[in-house]
């Protein structure tokens, strides 16, 4: 039990302290906030949606972020997805999301992962007869993701996977978004 408190704070020593030691030393500078524009596929993975043939959609982010360290930060999106499907089916939402993001960092490679909760302004419609929806509504729901940034200085390329576990209307309508970024460290 005391070797792993041992090692537990020299883990959270190093954590804190390397962007200081990688200064010092004269290392590349870090820009530890950061803007990027994130667009892709929503595929749908909720039962619902898939009983009523749902298409793939489309989804855009606009994401900002800070770094607390190199290993650590704060990031929030607002975007927009849709599905479309049999039925006349259409569903929509409107994300602004909080996450907490853990990234490895490297000189140009830096793989992430995200973590977190939001609120999504959906839209839902689905012609079923006497079992139709059509509504709109706020909702929360939990997202997780991962993905690898290419930095080339101030400069960001990337790809994401995401998936939210999220219901409109009634509607589940969990599913990926698959998406490449460009982005800015400043």
């Amino acid at each position: 039990m005391r070797t792993m408190r041992t090692l537990a704070l020299m883990a959270a020593a190093l954590w804190l302290l390397a962007p200081a030691a990688q200064a010092q030393q004269g290392g590349q500078q870090y820009l530890p906030s950061y803007i990027s524009f994130s667009g892709g596929v929503y595929s749908p993975d909720a039962a619902d949606l898939d009983d009523n043939r749902a298409d793939d959609g489309f989804a855009v982010f606009l994401n900002s972020g800070y770094m607390v360290n190199r290993f650590t930060g704060l990031q929030i999106d607002v975007g927009y997805f849709e599905t479309s499907g049999d039925n006349n089916l259409q569903v929509s939402a409107i994300p602004l999301a909080l996450s907490v993001k853990l990234a490895i960092p490297g000189s140009v490679l830096e793989p992430y992962v995200i973590g977190g909760y939001g609120v999504y302004y959906t839209q839902a419609k689905l012609d079923l007869g006497a079992a139709s929806v059509d509504d709109s509504g706020t909702e929360f729901a939990p997202h997780a993701a991962g993905g690898l940034n290419l930095n080339f200085g101030k400069y960001q390329l990337g790809a994401e996977a995401r998936y939210v576990w999220l219901e409109a209307s009634g509607l589940e309508v969990d599913g990926w978004m698959f998406m490449g970024k460009i982005g800015s460290r400043f």
